[in-house]
Formats: structure tokens, C-alpha cells, sequence
């Protein structure tokens, strides 16, 4: 496949472009226009293609320097991230957590219908950084989401810096991502006010090297075979090889890449049905097509909540072996809120025929529980909307087959989301989440007021937070190494 346009660097540059382990030295910081882009060709490394634009981003103006602030600090060696030399994992000592989150709605989180401010939302980049920061550790976060759309629509190689192609871009002006910031996303692709869309965000490095890079796909992809081998699988393996590269030569430390999984539907996949995708987001097939041509039939896999929660499950921790680092497993934490259904053994066995390797996952006993039944409150679909967002009494919802009163849609409600968060705190600092603050409608995180959520939620998620991660850590990284022992510390 074709990828979008690299650009040529300003005439300054442009010698220095062949050699990319001396471009750090030769960024400019004229503010010189660009050059129209050419094309990498088809045989071009994704990685490299990315990797021409990363040497540019000296010469653009950061939004920041753009609206008179100051210049970030340069990485002089910080102690967070992989380390290139041993493998190991670090949490920063000397600094925040500088921590970037690429996906859609399910990282941004829309907020329900009654809330008064629409633009407030249920945003996990927030919600990560005031569990962490009430926890004694500093977070700097950013995003670059799209709603509906695929982790590789959001590739390096898909968005180059100063793309003025309309044909292959377009700009972004957005309430959340202003013109200034200078974004642009593939062409095609519809964008509405709640995104944060700016792919560019990965490579300039406004605050400094990023410690670690969030990667989220859309809600179902990971169940189907086929993407994930044309589409997920391809774009951690270059959000990896560009993470691994970037001034290798001058950073002791590369950013760690975190899998985000996600969370099951309320009664599974409504119908069993697949459409045919956000439009411009699905550029290789759509969903209907690409489960067509997978092992199986899909439907069979996603039929209901535990049949779909194990295959996403799976999926996401598959990324393991292809360049992803540590899996979150936020989804196997709301399949242990909902009481832990038990998993039909026929759905499993049709999941684990999907790998050809020995199947992710498989030391685990599945479905993880709670260790107290205690905080196990959304055992029944009654219970458990409680979990996604509620949409308002006139939407009629796809999701809830028929249940009484239910109004809600596939989205996080700030419950769900603020566990999707401990989960996070608790697999990026190998620490139990339990002590952690929870929100209480007022409280501004980064300019936007997260929703309220009551405390005994918030003390029932931090207890399955606490019993899905800390119990079988080395299982979410690749490398038991990276993740050494938290039990050994005193932190089980």
C-alpha cells in the first residue's frame, strides 16, 4: 500500500536528511516554509517515511511558541521510559509522566446527554492524571483521538507535518485542537467538535521526549482477524519501530507503547452485525468485508458479553507480539465488575483458532474476579448500564435488546471511565490504585471539570482495578523484565 506524503525539508535541511542519526543536530528553528510533499514510494519503510518528518519538526513553530509561550525543555536524559540498553521500564523520578494517548470516543470519552456542558467530558487522558497526581505522581498528558476511527488512520506515515495536499489531507480546526496548532488528518475523514485529532502531536514533542504512547483501536476491530493483520498489527509495529528510532543515538530512553484494551458492549454485539466503518477510516476494507475473509464466523465470536469481552481481550494482548510493550487490561477489569461471566467454551475455542501461536493470555485462568464479592455491583445487564454512558430517555438504543428502560450506548460513563483509569495508574506504576481520589463534579483537570463519581463506586473500582493488575503483572508485559515484581515491594 501507498503511504501518504513525506515531506522535503527546507533547503537547509535537506542535505542532512540522509543521514537521520545526525538530523537532531540540524533542526531549524527559522520557521521556513515547507515544501510541497512527495510521495514515499510503495517499497519505503513506514518507520523511515515517519521518521523524515520527525526531522523536521524543528522547523515548525509549536502551538505553544506560537501563542508566545515558552519552548520545552530538551530530554537531557530523563529518567522515564525504556531503557534502550536492558529493556527495563521506568516510572520518571526527576519529572511528570509525559504520556500521549492515540484512539477515538472510547479515550475522549463523550459525556451523557444531561450533562450542561457537552465539551466536558468523560476524558481518560484526565481522569489517568488526577487518579496518578492524587497519588503523589506528576502527569503530563495529551491526545490525538477521532472518534470511529482506526489506530491506522492516526499512523506517522499517514500524517506527515505541513501536509497542504488536499487531496490527502486536510486541516484541523476544531474547539479542541485550534487552526493554530497547525493539524492535519487524512482526507476523508469527518470531524466533530468533541475530537482532539492532531497525529502530529506524536513527533513534535511539546513537553519533551513522550515516556509513553497510548495505542487504542476502534471498539470491534480487534475481534476481527482480518484487521488486525491489515490494520492493527501494521500500526503498532510502526508507532514501535518510529518510538524505537527517535534520536535513538541521543536518548537513553525510547517511549514505552501501552495497548489499550477495551471493554465488552452491554449485552455483546448488538445483532451481530457489522457495518462498513467511520467513513475514511477504514481504508483497507470495511468491517463487513474484512470479517468475511477471517477465520470463522465472526458473529459466533461477539454473541455476548463474555464471548466478546475474551475476544477483545485477546486481540489487544496479540499486539504484544508485534511491537506493543505492556497491554492494559481495562476490559478484563469491567469483565470482573460485571461479576465475571463464564466463557462458553465453544466461543473460546473459535477465538483461539484465530492465532497461530500459542494464544495470549493462555496463563491466565479467565474470567479474572474480584477477590471480595463485595464490590462486584454490576453483576446483571440491569446493573451494569450503570457502566456506559446514558444517552437520554429518547434514545432508542441498539444495545439493550429490549431491556426496560435503558438508554444507553457502547460509550464509558465516568464509573467505567474512572476504572479505565486505575487501571492505567495501576499497570504503568505497578502499584495498587487503592487510596486513589475519585472525582467529585467540580474538580478541573487541564481546563475541563471531570463528572462526578459516587464513592462507593469509586472505592468498589479501585478494589477490581487492584485484583485484575497486581496479581498477574508479568502477564501485561511483553517482558516479565520490564515489569519485575511489584508483590516484592509490598504493593499486592
Amino acid at each position: 500500500m501507498t503511504f501518504l506524503s513525506c515531506l522535503r525539508l527546507p533547503a537547509l535541511l535537506a542535505p542532512l536528511l540522509q543521514n537521520l542519526a545526525l538530523s537532531v543536530a540540524a533542526q531549524a528553528d527559522d520557521g521556513a516554509p515547507l515544501d510541497r510533499d512527495d510521495e514515499c514510494s510503495a517499497s519505503s519503510s513506514s518507520g523511515d517515511c515517519a521518521l523524515s518528518a520527525l526531522q523536521r519538526r524543528g522547523s515548525l513553530k509549536s502551538a505553544s511558541l506560537e501563542a508566545g509561550g515558552e519552548a520545552p525543555a530538551a530530554d537531557t536524559g530523563s529518567s522515564g521510559g525504556v531503557d534502550r540498553r536492558t529493556g527495563e521500564w521506568n516510572t520518571p523520578t526527576d519529572g511528570p509522566l509525559k504520556i500521549l494517548f492515540v484512539g477515538n470516543s472510547f479515550s475522549y470519552g463523550p459525556p451523557p446527554a444531561d450533562r450542561k456542558d457537552q465539551m466536558s467530558l468523560n476524558n481518560l487522558p484526565r481522569f489517568f492524571k488526577f487518579v496518578a497526581e492524587s497519588l503523589g505522581q506528576k502527569v503530563i498528558q495529551e491526545e490525538d483521538t477521532i472518534g470511529g476511527c482506526t489506530l491506522f488512520m492516526h499512523r506517522p506515515s499517514q500524517n506527515p507535518e505541513a501536509c497542504h495536499d488536499g487531496e490527502r489531507c486536510q486541516p484541523v480546526n476544531l474547539p479542541r485542537v485550534n487552526g493554530s496548532n497547525m493539524c492535519t488528518v487524512p482526507a476523508g475523514i469527518h470531524l466533530r467538535k468533541t475530537f482532539s485529532p492532531c497525529p502530529q502531536r506524536l513527533m513534535r514533542e511539546d513537553y519533551g521526549a513522550w515516556d509513553v504512547i497510548v495505542l487504542q483501536d476502534q471498539s470491534y476491530l480487534p475481534t476481527v482477524q482480518k484487521a488486525r493483520e491489515k490494520m492493527f498489527y501494521p500500526a503498532i509495529r510502526e508507532f514501535a519501530e518510529v518510538a524505537d528510532r527517535l534520536e535513538s543515538h541521543a536518548r537513553r530512553h525510547r517511549p514505552l507503547v501501552a495497548l489499550y484494551m477495551t471493554w465488552a458492549y452491554l449485552n455483546g454485539n448488538p445483532g451481530h452485525r457489522l457495518g462498513h466503518g467511520a467513513k475514511g477510516c477504514w481504508p483497507v476494507g470495511s468491517p463487513r468485508d474484512l470479517a468475511y475473509d477471517s477465520v470463522g464466523e465472526w458473529s459466533s465470536k461477539v454473541r455476548s458479553v463474555a464471548c466478546q469481552g475474551y475476544s477483545l481481550a485477546m486481540g489487544a494482548a496479540s499486539g504484544l507480539k508485534h511491537g506493543g510493550d505492556v497491554v492494559v487490561p481495562a476490559g478484563l477489569a469491567w469483565q470482573a465488575a460485571r461479576g465475571s461471566p463464564e466463557i462458553p467454551g465453544r466461543c473460546k475455542e473459535d477465538i483461539d483458532l484465530e492465532y497461530d501461536f500459542e494464544p495470549p493470555l493462555s496463563n491466565l485462568k479467565l474470567p479474572l474476579r474480584a477477590s471480595d464479592s463485595k464490590y462486584v455491583r454490576w453483576r446483571s445487564s440491569e446493573e451494569a448500564i450503570g457502566l456506559y454512558r446514558d444517552k437520554g430517555q429518547h434514545y432508542h438504543s441498539k444495545y439493550c435488546e429490549g431491556m426496560a428502560h435503558c438508554h444507553v450506548d457502547h460509550h464509558a460513563s465516568q464509573v467505567g471511565m474512572y476504572l479505565n483509569a486505575l487501571v492505567f495508574y495501576a499497570t504503568l506504576f505497578k502499584k495498587s490504585p487503592i487510596g486513589a481520589s475519585w472525582p467529585d463534579g467540580l474538580v478541573s483537570v487541564d481546563g475541563m471539570v471531570l463528572p462526578k463519581v459516587d464513592k462507593a463506586d469509586a472505592i468498589a473500582m479501585q478494589h477490581i482495578a487492584h485484583d485484575v493488575v497486581m496479581s498477574n503483572m508479568d502477564t501485561w508485559w511483553k517482558s516479565t523484565g520490564k515489569a519485575q515484581n511489584p508483590c516484592a515491594a509490598g504493593n499486592c
